[in-house]
Parts: structure tokens; sequence; C-alpha cells
């Protein structure tokens, strides 16, 4: 390996977080209160400024907000909230080993919402008196409402043929986009693989297992995929962190999830590529503190890696560290800027000029100098408010 991995611009530039932590001591407060009208508002305010008027009633008594492929019906009457979300019908056939699924969620995924069968309709459900709406635990159901339903309703109707109850609003990627997305795919899967190539003939299996981490938590970087794919990559990116499978195996199995993702259609790929809006964010929202601290062991090896002039190192463990920051995170505008612009500068370099690229950008990081090249900064800028725009747009129709 000779180079760096090639960097492409995401195709959603700003994914930085909408939460307002300032409307979470508000809710909380008012909680506490025993306002517990004004407490649910500033918890969706919390959530996004604009939930509460855009998917509310006049009276803020009901609310309809959609997360992903389902959506989340709200009721606050007779001094209860009451939480509902259409989840699938069941199929004429494969029933059986569905509602066998269905089980094992409300059993193992499933803590306080259920999802409960009314006829052939599967739907979650919760209740609870107004005066146990607190903050945090209210957050938690949502949660596990979202992610649940939004997860295991593409892999029911995949697997056993169900069918959804709510089909989501969503944003198709234009042609232009599919095409972009497909050919990247196509070109971090062949730097992939010839990368793992070099490394397996010399045994150095963890960098193998570095470079494929990266390429999964690139490609969702990228092309931010929704359905089946999401699930399929996400499934991947547990598997490959298991510690219970000697490396070369989980090497061997990363790379074979890796072909298989070469080989899918262009036609099926763009089935799991849209914009769609989402209740619960589905990444924990970023801070610069977090950060640092989640790159202190890393940083601290590329500083002795750089000084020692091993740039194969510094550049394999930097750009592993930043997608994988993006694969977890909601990430803020500022940093996202300054990798964005290290990351364009060392794309597919020779080791020695990417790699004090690449660590000067985790130096600022660490240092907590955030500052860029202005250019970079302000298409990051522009493409973000066009993206917001556009999405403001569409969910206004």
């Amino acid at each position: 390996m000779k180079q760096t991995l090639t960097f492409n611009l995401s195709t959603i530039s700003s994914t930085a977080s909408k939460i307002n932590t300032d409307a979470w001591d508000e809710s909380v407060n008012a909680f506490d209160n025993q306002e517990y009208g004004k407490s649910f508002k500033e918890f969706l305010n919390y959530l996004n400024s604009e939930f509460y008027r855009k998917y509310g009633n006049s009276n803020g008594t009901e609310f309809n907000i959609p997360h992903g492929s389902i959506v989340v019906n709200i009721k606050i009457e007779d001094e209860l909230l009451k939480i509902t979300a259409p989840f699938l019908s069941l199929p004429e056939k494969n029933a059986v080993p569905l509602l066998r699924q269905i089980s094992g969620l409300n059993f193992n995924n499933l803590n306080l919402a259920q999802i409960v069968l009314k006829g052939d309709k599967l739907k979650f459900e919760y209740s609870c008196p107004i005066e146990l709406i607190n903050p945090w635990k209210i957050y938690y159901i949502f949660d596990e409402i979202c992610c649940t339903g939004d997860k295991y309703d593409d892999e029911f109707v995949t697997k056993f043929g169900a069918e959804r109850i709510y089909e989501p609003k969503v944003v198709p990627y234009d042609e232009k986009t599919v095409n972009a997305v497909y050919d990247v795919i196509q070109l971090s899967i062949k730097e992939c693989l010839d990368s793992v190539k070099f490394f397996e003939s010399d045994r150095r299996y963890g960098y193998a297992w570095n470079i494929i981490a990266t390429t999964l938590y690139k490609i969702s970087y990228y092309a931010h995929p929704q359905g089946q794919l999401l699930n399929d990559l996400s499934k991947a990116v547990y598997e490959h962190d298991r510690e219970d499978i000697p490396l070369p195996e989980i090497v061997a199995r990363g790379k074979d999830f890796i072909q298989k993702l070469a080989a899918i259609p262009k036609e099926q790929l763009a089935e799991d590529l849209y914009y769609v809006e989402t209740f619960i964010p589905p990444k924990r929202r970023s801070s610069l503190e977090n950060i640092q601290h989640n790159f202190q062991k890393t940083y601290d090896n590329v500083s002795s890696a750089i000084q020692g002039e091993d740039y194969l190192y510094v550049c394999i463990m930097v750009t592993y560290k930043f997608y994988e920051m993006y694969y977890y995170n909601n990430l803020q505008d500022d940093v996202n800027a300054l990798v964005v612009n290290s990351m364009q500068r060392a794309s597919a370099q020779p080791l020695n000029i990417a790699a004090p690229i690449l660590y000067e950008a985790m130096e600022k990081i660490m240092n907590g100098n955030l500052s860029v090249v202005p250019d970079i900064a302000d298409y990051a800028a522009q493409i973000s408010e066009g993206f917001k725009k556009m999405m403001s747009s569409f969910f206004k129709k």
C-alpha cells in the first residue's frame, strides 16, 4: 500500500445534530415543577424545534411524527400519555415465524413499549399517567420504538413478506447521485480489496482489519444508505468488531461481505438510497470533548509514529478514526470542515505526503484549534445550506 484511500465528499455535507440542549434543561425543570404539558413541549423542542409546530395539533395534545419507515402517534388525553406506532401487516405465508421474531423483540429489545397484534396488524404501544413522563424515560421509550421499528420493518419485509402499514415519505436520490454513489462504492471496494490482499500476503491482519472497517465506515459516510442496505452495513460493522473469533477469520468474513456488496446491481442499490426524516437521532450528538477523549490513544500512537516516519501507520489509523467518528456521531460543522479539508488534501496521495496532513488535522482537534482553509469551509457551508432548503421544501409538501 503506497498511497492513501481515495476520499469522496459525502452526499450530505452537514450531519450536525439538531439537538437543543437548552430545551432539555427547560423540559426537566418543567417536569420537576409538575408542568407536564410544557415539559413535553420542550422535550420535542430538544429533539427538533420544528416538531411541535409541524406535527402537532393546535392545542399540543396530539402529534404524528415520522421516523424513517414508521410514524409515531402521540396523544395526551385524560391525564395519560398514549404512544402508538403502526408497524407491519402479517403476510399470508410465514406469519408464524414472523410472530416468533416479534416475541423475541418484545422480550429482548423492548423494555417498556411492546409490539401488540390486533387483527392482522402489528403495532407498538405504550401509555402512562402524564405525571410519569420524565424526559429521560420518555426519550428512552421513543428511542426503542423508533430504532426497533425502523430497523426490523425492512428486515421482516425482506425475510417474511410482511407489508408496511405506513409508507415512509422519502426523497429518492436523483439518477446522477445514484450513479456517483455506485461508482464510489465500487472504487472504495477495489481499493479495499487491493489493500487487504497486500497486507494478507505479509500476514499483517491488523492493518487488513482496519482497511475493511474503514471501508464500511466510508460507504456509510458517503452514501448514507437506508433500508436493508443500512441494516446489512450495521450488522457487518458489528460482526467485524467481534473479539471471540480469530483475527484472520474476522478479516475473511469482512472481505466476503465487501465482495458481496460489490455485486449488488445499481438498480437494487438505488432502492435504499433516499433522504428521510427521523424523530430520534440514530447517532449521538458530537462534542469536541468527547471526540478528543475518543482520539486520545490513537493520537498518542500516531504522534510517536510520525516522529519515527511510520507514515503507513499514521495514514491508516487517522483515516480509520475519522471515518469511525462520522459513523457514530452527528458531527458538528466546525470539526467536519477541518476533517474534510485534510481528507481531500490527503486523498490518494503517497503516504509520506498524506501522513503529515492527516496528523496535523488530528492534532488540531486535540488542541481545540479548528481553523480550516476558507474555501473548503465555505463550500461545505454552501452545500449544507442548499441541502437544508431542499429538505425543508420537501417536507412542507
